[in-house]
């Protein structure tokens, strides 16, 4: 049902469809298991997205067969689908076909390790994700590029610095009077870590070096400290992308109010926890790149010329 809920902004956006009060509801699958998938749902037009919950169970309301835009289905290490609404009116089942993962097998020794893009963290004061200049921050990925003087190396750990705020758990709202230091807790977020090759042709994120899920839940910490040893995931040139895909869901959503440009009238934008930090350290060249709504990649700007680089920190061995 949250998904319904979390769809309500979809109504709100598109009237005209809202007006049939139809809503047509889809399962997505795995092709050969039929097991249901967690997948990224984009309507491109709309810019609007949704990751489904762990049922795979996705609502979209109006009447399809009159609809114009088109929709991308995503999830890792699945073929991504993308087809026009009005296809969608003779379905109730989607299924995703499982992709090839290109695994990179080295017998080298990891004897070594080296920490990249350092910083002090308490000097992270400036986040990605809460609204882009006056509009909502509609991106469904942002990704750091990493460097390293060696090939085949391994992705041992990361460090990925987010906005947090101490809740009152009695009232949802934040306060500081020491007495209710008991009452409050960091607020939750979960999210999914994504590390990517780099894509030759054009210098973008490419194919994934990961064929499992990391999914990252933080409750007690306004920092992620992640080990990834276990995934063995090996690194085969010296550049690669560390990303975060942000699970657009019930428990991640939530409203940034922002003043508007020349006016007195507050503005609600919703967007998707975790904001992500912008690290300290200005380095020569912008390596932070967002996925849009339509699948492309492409340079974030919004901080430059200061903030070239998240704040994430990666360990790898060689």
């Amino acid at each position: 049902m949250k998904n319904f809920f979390i769809f309500i902004y979809c109504i709100i956006s598109l009237n005209a469809i809202a007006q049939t009060g139809k809503l047509n509801k889809f399962h997505l699958v795995d092709k050969i298991t039929n097991k249901p998938v967690v997948t990224s749902v984009s309507i491109l037009k709309a810019k609007l997205s949704i990751t489904t919950e762990k049922d795979g169970i996705f609502v979209i309301p109006g009447e399809l067969k009159t609809m114009t835009d088109s929709v991308i289905f995503s999830a890792q290490n699945y073929d991504d689908i993308k087809m026009p609404l009005a296809a969608l009116s003779a379905l109730d089942t989607i299924r995703l076909n499982r992709s090839n993962f290109e695994e990179n097998r080295t017998e080298r020794k990891f004897v070594k390790d080296t920490l990249l893009n350092d910083f002090r963290d308490e000097d992270v004061v400036h986040f990605a994700g809460l609204h882009d200049g006056a509009g909502s921050f509609n991106y469904l990925q942002i990704a750091q590029e990493f460097y390293t003087d060696k090939i085949n190396t391994r992705l041992d750990a990361l460090q990925i610095e987010r906005l947090s705020f101490n809740l009152d758990t009695r009232y949802g709202m934040a306060i500081s009077d020491e007495k209710h230091q008991k009452y409050q807790q960091i607020e939750f977020t979960k999210f999914k870590v994504r590390v990517y090759d780099i894509d030759a042709a054009t210098g973008k994120p490419g194919r994934d070096l990961c064929d499992r899920v990391i999914e990252v839940n933080i409750k007690s910490s306004e920092r992620a400290r992640i080990k990834l040893k276990s995934y063995n995931i090996i690194i085969p040139h010296k550049s690669f992308f560390v990303a975060i895909e942000w699970m657009r869901d019930y428990y991640n959503a939530h409203y940034t109010v922002i003043l508007a440009p020349n006016t007195s009238t507050r503005d609600k934008l919703m967007s998707y926890k975790p904001a992500i930090g912008i690290s300290p350290v200005t380095g020569k060249k912008l390596n932070i790149w967002v996925l849009s709504t339509n699948h492309d990649w492409f340079p974030f700007t919004t901080f430059s010329p200061f903030g070239t680089d998240l704040a994430i920190k990666a360990t790898v061995s060689y």
